[in-house]
């Protein structure tokens, strides 16, 4: 299903792409095994995502402005503009460049 939904996935190194991002996913958003499969079958486009440049800022931003730090999985298609506005955040703490 997974492909299915994000055939991209075939092309990313399992060991240095997917792995810590699933390691990621269960470490700080405490995602237990299940909870981890149920969202990669229905969010497939999460293992899209750069872990430096989206995920990590992203979970910064949400911890500092002290909001639920499930709002990175939830909004991670938006720009990083609109992501920061949502959570009443300073664009700039979203920056990753």
């Amino acid at each position: 299903k997974v492909v299915v939904g994000f055939p991209t996935v075939i092309g990313l190194n399992f060991e240095s792409n997917i792995v810590p991002k699933l390691n990621f996913f269960q470490e700080e958003f405490g995602l237990s095994d299940g909870d981890l499969r149920h969202r990669l079958v229905s969010q497939p486009n999460l293992l899209g995502y750069s872990l430096e440049k989206r995920y990590k800022p992203r979970l910064k931003t949400c911890r500092t402005a002290g909001v639920d730090d499930m709002i990175v999985l939830y909004r991670i298609k938006v720009p990083d503009i609109s992501f920061c506005k949502s959570i009443g955040a300073p664009r700039i703490s979203c920056a990753t460049e």
